[in-house]
């Protein structure tokens, strides 16, 4: 059964986080199922293609840098990979983010089982197919997030980064160089563009 099929099943137009979870729970281990990347999106579920090697390697080199500046500024933080976000006042829209920042304890204390309540970055490896839709629609519902202070869409087509900070007012800033120097204060991060595709071909 599709999830257009579970959405006619249940006799409705969208999911909200209650049925989308329980949508994946009807399927886990299914066959044919169990493999795909599902977010839920404006109320739909959609089950994702896998990623590219170089959108997975870019996403490993990402998180294992901010991963390294945390603990060198000893934050109580964390960086992890494919990890799905909940917004506060949007319950049709569940995305799973390729690179976050979290606060593991504040996870832990509200419960926190698929999605994840407070992030204070988030980052996407844009693909070709959604990078419209991603650069449009899913940046704004980050910036929303409360505790949000920085989203990165990086592409992997070639070397460039567009970042938006809550310090600067959510305005935009492009990194095209290889060169350039991208800086994430808050956490002690600090790195230039070149660095993100080191385990790509186009280093």
């Amino acid at each position: 059964m599709s999830a257009i099929e579970e959405l006619e099943r249940r006799n409705e137009t969208r999911f909200d986080e209650r049925a989308f979870v329980d949508f994946l729970k009807s399927i886990e281990g299914r066959s044919g199922w169990d493999g795909g990347r599902w977010e839920l999106i404006d109320g739909v579920p959609i089950d994702m293609p896998p990623a590219t090697l170089r959108h997975g390697a870019i996403a490993r080199v990402f998180e294992r840098l901010l991963a390294s500046a945390l603990s060198q500024k000893g934050l109580p933080l964390e960086a992890t990979r494919e990890v799905g976000v909940s917004h506060p006042s949007d319950a049709t829209f569940r995305p799973v983010a390729d690179v976050v920042v979290f606060d593991p304890a504040e996870e832990m204390a509200s419960g926190g089982e698929r999605f994840l309540k407070s992030c204070r970055l988030v980052a996407e490896v844009l693909s070709p197919s959604t990078e419209p839709y991603d650069l449009v629609f899913k940046r704004r519902r980050y910036t929303e997030l409360p505790d949000c202070r920085h989203v990165l869409m990086i592409e992997q087509e070639r070397m460039r980064v567009r970042h938006w900070s809550f310090r600067n007012g959510w305005a935009e800033s492009i990194y095209d160089k290889p060169d350039d120097r991208i800086e994430l204060p808050e956490f002690g991060f600090a790195c230039i563009v070149r660095d993100l595709y080191t385990r790509t071909d186009l280093a």
